[in-house]
């Protein structure tokens, strides 16, 4: 979760070109490149570090 928070500090104020890079580079629209990062921020701040490396809520 440490890298993680790492990258979303560095994404901080940068969402939207980054959402933008995203969209070009892959598959994934910009908008669902948005969502993505506020959900990994809202998770990262209500501290969910259970270390378990469950992906089934993704």
């Amino acid at each position: 979760m440490s890298k993680l928070r790492q990258l979303l500090g560095l994404v901080e104020g940068h969402e939207d070109e980054v959402a933008k890079q995203i969209g070009k580079r892959t598959k994934v629209s910009e908008e669902k490149a948005k969502k993505g990062i506020e959900k990994a921020t809202d998770t990262v701040k209500n501290g969910s570090d259970s270390g378990s490396g469950d992906r089934s809520s993704y």
